[in-house]
Order: structure tokens, then sequence, then C-alpha cells
């Protein structure tokens, strides 16, 4: 029959929720939902990929590895909460994969020796405290795939990071252990990842309520302004040793 193979793969999406299926969305809501979702993946990924990079090149980490673990305890606990099938799970873990890969880099390469023990141990340690953390936050906050807690958790890891980056920039004057590609890999991704959201709520709001509360807004308005200011400083900041 023509076009089998393209009628097989509608009913393949990435982490669709029931509430939304039961409204009987159309199918570009939930191809542009899948979209959202694979440019996340990849661009932090990519994000992953520089921080390794220019850690490895400068011996230097922009911040400290153990704020890693909470981006780990995340990646791992909500690759088996809010996923169902084999590959979203794996595309999950991947992230993980690579946030371990930044770790083990940033305390090999860019953590003085006597110390390297120690970090590792605080790693394990937070890794399993975060993953307990968000067990009870989703007790506490029952939801399908876990979704509001994830999304609050989500904002909450990522807020510091483009003040810490900016306030290294200027406190430094240096750009070690940063770069460019870093922050356009970030900057997107925290497009992408704030825009699966948003076009679920646009689309669905009664099943996205908290989405589009002002908390959620302010929050995020207040993550990307650092975000935003972040290339202007670094490129046209004058400091010593860029």
């Amino acid at each position: 029959m023509p076009f089998d193979l393209a009628h097989n793969l509608t009913s393949h999406h990435l982490i669709p929720q029931s509430t939304d299926l039961r409204l009987n969305p159309p199918e570009s809501y939930l191809y542009i939902q899948d979209f959202l979702i694979i440019s996340c993946g990849v661009l932090y990924a990519l994000c992953y990929f520089f921080y390794i990079l220019r850690t490895y090149d400068d011996r230097y980490i922009a911040g400290t590895p153990l704020y890693l673990a909470g981006t780990m305890a995340y990646e791992l606990y909500y690759a088996f909460a809010t996923t169902s099938t084999r590959m979203e799970r794996a595309a999950f873990l991947a992230w993980f994969v690579m946030d371990v890969s930044f770790a083990a880099v940033a305390v090999v390469w860019a953590c003085v020796k006597g110390r390297r023990i120690r970090m590792v141990r605080g790693l394990v340690g937070g890794v399993l405290a975060g993953v307990v953390i968000l067990r009870a936050l989703g007790w506490c906050w029952l939801d399908e795939r876990e979704q509001v807690t994830a999304y609050w958790t989500g904002l909450v890891l990522q807020l510091p990071i483009g003040w810490a980056s900016l306030f290294l920039l200027l406190r430094r004057g240096d750009t070690k252990g940063q770069s460019l590609e870093i922050w356009i890999t970030r900057y997107l991704g925290c497009l992408t990842a704030y825009g699966v959201f948003f076009w679920r709520y646009l689309n669905a709001p009664n099943n996205w309520k908290y989405v589009g509360s002002w908390w959620s807004i302010w929050t995020i308005i207040v993550t990307l302004i650092p975000e935003t200011v972040y290339p202007f400083v670094y490129v046209l900041g004058v400091f010593e040793g860029t």
C-alpha cells in the first residue's frame, strides 16, 4: 500500500501525554513537540561535548564539578520516570553518559590530584541524594510521567548556570573553561526545552497551567538575562588572556 511506512510512523511520538491525546491533537502538534524534544537533546549533547573539550584544553572547569551531581541525578532519575519506550530511555541516558564523561574529565584534568578521590565521593553521594530528593518530590506532586517536578527542578537547575558563567567571565578576566560554542548550544538548548512546554501550554493550556504561571515566566526571564548578555561580555569585553 502507498505510504505504509509513513502511516506506521504516525503512532510513534516522544513522551506523549495521555491528557493531551484525549483531546485528539493533530499530528502537527505531536511532530512539532518531537522536533523540539530532539533539538533540545542534540543541543545539550553538543553543549556537554564543548564543555569537555574546553575543560580538557584549559585544565580548568568553569564552576565546580560538584554541581554536576544535580544534573546527573536529574538525567538518571527522569530517564526512567518520564519515559515509556527503550528509545526514549536510551536518549535520556545518553545525556547522563555525556554528563558522567564531563565529570570524569573535570575531576582528572581540572582538579588538584589530592582532591580527586574526595571529589568523586562528593559526586557519587550527590547523585544518590539527588535521586532520593527527586523521588520524594514525585511522591509529593503526583503527575503523569512526573512532568510537573521535571519542569520545576529543570528550571531550578538551569537558573544559576548562566549567572555563574557570566560572573566567572567578569571576575577572572579570561575565558578559561568557557567558549561561544558552549554558550550558543546552552542558550538554544534552553529555548528548545522551554519551547517543549510552552508549545504544550499554548495548545492545551488546561493541561499545562503551571507552565504559564508567573513563577514559571519570571524564572525563565531571570535565567535568560545572563545568557542573552553573555556573548556581548565574551566578545566585546576587554580582558587579559582572551
